[in-house]
């Protein structure tokens, strides 16, 4: 659960002001800040005193902390170009382009310096032509009701339905719009346990509610509900601060869930009643959707800042996974373990899109991306080889006080279909 561009969250916002050479309110750095933290800060003085060699030093070390991340990439590009450097800088905007990622290099005049060059043509054109649109779903269904901020989506296979959670009304509906169950906080990510014949979710006080009480602000809660009649059957408080908003769900039952607004991984061993935190504190800055690997040895965690990591389950060790230069990987809000492959719905991404990436990231394949009615995606779920995602969830319509934006119309989210290959290409 990101809670979107259109809502706060203090450590994304820390992360872009600083590569974005904007204002910043932050503390000063301490012996316990995280490193990725500390070379933010520096790069942010680096751009404010326009020590461009100093900013491409900060960003190759902050590269190996923040894998994945384009925005690095782009202020690279920005270091290279002022320090003469026309080879590298445009190597840099090569990988941004091939990524399928959309910027407005010609516009920007940190980049004067490449505009003679024909290569630099070649990027924008590349670029233009990830402004087209590109789809490999159709649509499944349409939410009826208007307005739901619908976030996950999770598929009963024994009663052949959909479960999809909805933020602004504080329930579980079915595909056809009949209410499943509600929640006293607004309902955030889906996971069934068809074994124990549960469906868990994750609810939170946000502003969006449009019943919640504003005592309640701070509050998390991880429900159980009865498989078959939505019936209360577990009710855990978050051990942390925040928005328990992402989460899946092993084999055995363990619950695996993320806090995305000030960073917390954690785990709910089936059968018990306290979520235990898996993670350092500062070590992932808003993690997103884990998702678990074949073995279930490993969780992987993306963070909406930094990439994704690897979380070995054993022994609490977390590797970043490094991928290759044309492959960004912040931005994504829901992520799952395919085969060989990663499933990536990155909203945090201009455009945003659906994704395919090795498990290496060293391939990708952009799914969908600029499709009409794709809007701002959330989560998904499969029902055998297809994958079903929420387009068009609304996020976005509203403003950071979880009102309608002016003169916003109505939405109507959807739930569209992907036949998945069984390999990437």
């Amino acid at each position: 659960m990101i809670l979107s561009r259109a809502h706060p969250l203090p450590a994304l916002a820390f992360v872009l002001a600083l590569l974005l050479g904007g204002a910043t309110n932050f503390s000063a750095a301490t012996d316990t800040e995280p490193r990725w933290q500390t070379l933010n800060r520096s790069a942010k003085e680096a751009v404010d005193a326009k020590d461009y060699a100093k900013l491409r030093e900060v960003l190759r070390e902050l590269q190996t902390l923040m894998p994945g991340n384009p925005r690095i990439a782009y202020k690279l590009a920005t270091a290279e170009t002022k320090l003469g450097n026309r080879v590298a800088a445009l190597a840099a905007l090569h990988n941004l382009a091939q990524a399928g990622l959309v910027y407005d290099f010609a516009a920007d005049a940190d980049f004067s310096a490449l505009q003679d060059l024909g290569e630099f043509a070649t990027i924008v054109k590349r670029v233009n032509d990830n402004r087209k649109p590109l789809t490999h779903s159709r649509p499944a269904f349409v939410l009826t009701e208007p307005d739901l901020i619908p976030e996950d989506i999770a598929y009963d296979a024994r009663a052949q339905r959909f479960l999809i959670a909805s933020v602004t009304r504080s329930k579980i509906i079915t595909a056809d719009g009949r209410d499943f169950a509600r929640t006293e906080l607004p309902a955030m990510a889906l996971r069934i346990d068809a074994a124990r014949k549960l469906v868990w979710v994750a609810t939170a006080w946000l502003p969006h509610c449009a019943e919640c009480n504003k005592a309640d602000e701070n509050k998390s809660l991880l429900l159980a509900l009865d498989l078959a009649t939505g019936t209360l059957k577990q009710r855990i408080e978050s051990p942390v601060k925040g928005v328990l908003g992402d989460m899946t769900i092993g084999r055995n039952g363990d619950l695996y869930v993320s806090e995305g607004s000030n960073g917390a991984v954690l785990r709910l061993r089936q059968g018990e009643s306290q979520l235990v935190r898996l993670d350092t504190p500062g070590e992932f800055p808003s993690p997103q959707t884990p998702a678990l690997s074949a073995d279930e040895k490993i969780l992987y965690v993306p963070d909406y800042v930094r990439g994704i990591a690897a979380i070995t389950l054993a022994t609490g060790k977390v590797t970043w996974l490094m991928p290759a230069d044309h492959v960004f990987t912040s931005g994504i809000d829901g992520l799952y373990v395919y085969r060989d492959s990663f499933i990536a719905v990155q909203n945090g991404t201009t455009p945003p899109r659906v994704m395919r990436f090795s498990l290496d990231l060293k391939k990708q394949q952009v799914l969908e991306a600029n499709a009409p009615g794709l809007g701002e995606p959330t989560h998904g779920t499969f029902a055998g080889n297809n994958f079903y995602f929420i387009a068009n969830s609304g996020w976005g319509d509203f403003d950071d006080a979880g009102k309608k934006k002016p003169g916003s119309a109505p939405v109507k989210s959807s739930v569209r279909k992907m036949a998945l290959s069984a390999t990437l290409p």
